[in-house]
């Protein structure tokens, strides 16, 4: 309804028959294969594959070192060789570990020089060995099955453990 050339009125009565928002390609932005299998290798760990996996005509993967990171969702071990993607391998298990917090603390307010002496303080007992929850680790490796012809992957991290099979 158009009242008084009020132009707020205007804008409400189009969006009510205005359909959705559309996207061009059919697809969401988070399903783009560009942002599902991107390279970003921060904290990837690296596997060292000691011997060629290839097929009989030749296909497969080199012997080398490869970072190792899983998708978006879960569903492929990502192998990345020079920040470029050699191999999708398929999860076949996954086991996610529950992480319990058994000190709810309540946050705390503080000066930014208490907040870098905490820090420092946390620094030293992980130096220390004292506090090793507070890290992030994560490692690849990869085992050969020699009667069934095939590798298996396991990724395991703080909180998942996938394990990939790779057979020819």
């Amino acid at each position: 309804m158009l009242i008084d050339n009020n132009l707020i009125a205007y804008e409400y009565f189009k969006n009510q028959y205005v359909p959705k928002e559309v996207y061009v390609s059919g697809e969401k932005e988070e399903t783009k294969l560009i942002d599902k299998y991107t390279s970003n290798q921060d904290g990837a760990p690296i596997m060292i594959l000691e011997e060629d996996i290839v097929n009989d005509k030749g296909f497969g993967l080199k012997r080398g070192f490869y970072a190792v990171k899983p998708d978006k969702y879960l569903d492929f071990l990502l192998l990345y060789q020079a920040g470029k993607l050699k191999a999708k391998v398929p999860v076949i298990s996954m086991e996610i570990y529950e992480t319990i917090n058994p000190k709810q603390e309540k946050v705390k307010k503080m000066s930014a020089k208490k907040y870098a002496r905490e820090k420092e303080k946390e620094y030293r007992k992980y130096m220390n060995g004292l506090n090793p929850d507070n890290v992030e680790w994560n490692e690849a490796n990869i085992y050969k099955l020699k009667e069934k012809n095939s590798w298996i992957i396991i990724y395991n991290s703080n909180i998942i453990q996938l394990s990939g099979v790779i057979k020819f």
